[in-house]
């Protein structure tokens, strides 16, 4: 098993296994959907139910309540 950290709007697709970084603590999701729109740029989806993601583009530029993506590949 390795990490990677993000660093491109393409290194993440449905069902990929992911640590995220608030800049306080480490959680584990597994991304349930890759969401691409014009407005909105690419969304990563952690959770429907609990309405959890973030926009891959802002987290890129610094702009994100994501810290740090990490994606564990087997």
């Amino acid at each position: 098993m390795k990490t990677r950290y993000i660093s491109s709007l393409t290194d993440i697709n449905q069902g990929d296994q992911l640590v995220i970084s608030n800049g306080k603590e480490l959680e584990a999701f597994k991304a349930e959907m890759v969401k691409v729109s014009e407005s909105d740029g690419t969304e990563i989806i952690l959770s429907l139910k609990e309405n959890k993601y973030f926009n891959l583009g802002m987290y890129l530029k610094g702009k994100s309540w994501v810290k740090d993506v990490m994606k564990i590949e087997l």
